[in-house]
């Protein structure tokens, strides 16, 4: 029997972090004996759509995917994502601007409650609402939300089992999750991660270069933007990170690297949640 599925959007109001906008979808039917594997995924509105067509498309009999339930978190008005994606640190780094200064700081990060806010409030609403398998949640977010998949690994590993994170940004406030993967494998080694952790590291090919339709554009914008992802070091900076972590032998970790040829900053979350939804919900 071919499985439909429902959406529904709740308004969440956090006594910590604010109103979110959450949007749901899940299965009709009997759910597994375990109950139904979920995945929270970040800038929701902009995922959600693409994240609900590929459970449609794959979740069906004969299909890859098993049905499973997605959670798509954002704002009801303007985004504080710069807030809630991004670690507290006690001094913003700025990051110089090719074209003459800094980019602006941003505000202070505030991580810590965002995900307090989705383990004690969000989490709780959505085993009461459905049946959800609690050993096969996942988190996916990309650029500075994958910033806050990684950081989440690495401070708070038991909250999700398989975490991916797209394009994220290891180039903020000075390779800051870079020395936080090094503290993560320093502590592994005293204090175990939970088992069967998996993680996903993604990054679009042009991320670090021009695209070939850039290569029309006017000397000075081609100039600005060689210079500017060079700085970032998107890929490189990405791939560092993954063998870091591989070589740190953390034995109840699984991590994947992945390199989409052909893909740029804003065209590679479709291929990241692609293949982070084939793999969370993978049938078999």
């Amino acid at each position: 029997m071919e499985h439909l599925h429902s959406v529904r959007e709740e308004m969440i109001t956090s006594s910590a972090c604010g109103d979110y906008r959450v949007t749901i979808c899940w299965p009709d039917g009997a759910p597994p004996n375990d109950g139904w594997p979920v995945i929270y995924i970040l800038d929701g509105a902009h995922h959600f759509p693409v994240a609900a067509t590929l459970m449609r498309t794959l979740g069906r009999p004969r299909c890859c995917m098993v049905p499973g339930v997605i959670v798509a978190i954002d704002y009801p008005e303007e985004t504080r994502r710069d807030r809630d994606y991004r670690p507290y640190v006690a001094e913003l780094i700025p990051e110089p601007d090719p074209r003459g200064g800094v980019y602006p700081a941003g505000g202070e990060g505030c991580a810590e409650a965002f995900l307090a806010f989705i383990r004690h409030e969000l989490k709780p609403m959505i085993r009461n609402m459905l049946p959800i398998d609690n050993h096969r949640e996942a988190l996916f977010g990309h650029s500075y939300g994958g910033l806050f998949t990684l950081n989440t690994l690495f401070t708070q590993a038991e909250s999700f089992r398989h975490y991916y994170a797209s394009s994220p940004s290891v180039w903020w406030n000075g390779s800051y999750i870079v020395k936080s993967a090094q503290r993560f494998i320093q502590q592994s080694a005293i204090r175990s991660v939970p088992p069967e952790r998996v993680l996903f590291l993604s990054v679009g090919e042009h991320e670090q270069s021009l695209e070939e339709w850039e290569l029309s554009l006017p000397a000075d914008t081609r100039q600005y933007l060689v210079e500017h992802r060079w700085q970032r070091r998107m890929v490189d900076g990405v791939r560092e990170l993954a063998s870091l972590l591989q070589v740190g032998h953390i034995s109840a970790l699984q991590v994947e690297l992945f390199i989409h040829q052909g893909q740029s900053h804003q065209s590679v979350p479709l291929c990241s949640l692609q293949k982070a939804m084939m793999h969370h919900f993978k049938r078999g």
